[in-house]
């Protein structure tokens, strides 16, 4: 069993000397840019609606 524990310890050195970016790495990256970007707007969102046509009104004419 000393050939397989020897393999396992050299594939996971060689392992952890990879530095390729894997694929879900770029879901935490990528939530650090938008939390960043989204610090740097200060302009807080409003949102701005036209005036309610007459018909729509509470009012009832009689």
């Amino acid at each position: 069993m000393g050939s397989s524990k020897r393999w396992i310890d050299n594939t996971i050195e060689e392992a952890n000397k990879c530095e390729t970016k894997m694929p879900w790495e770029r879901g935490l990256r990528r939530q650090a840019m938008i939390a960043r970007r989204l610090a740097q707007t200060e302009k807080p969102t409003t949102v701005s609606l036209p005036p309610m046509p007459a018909f729509m009104t509470m009012a009832i004419s009689a």
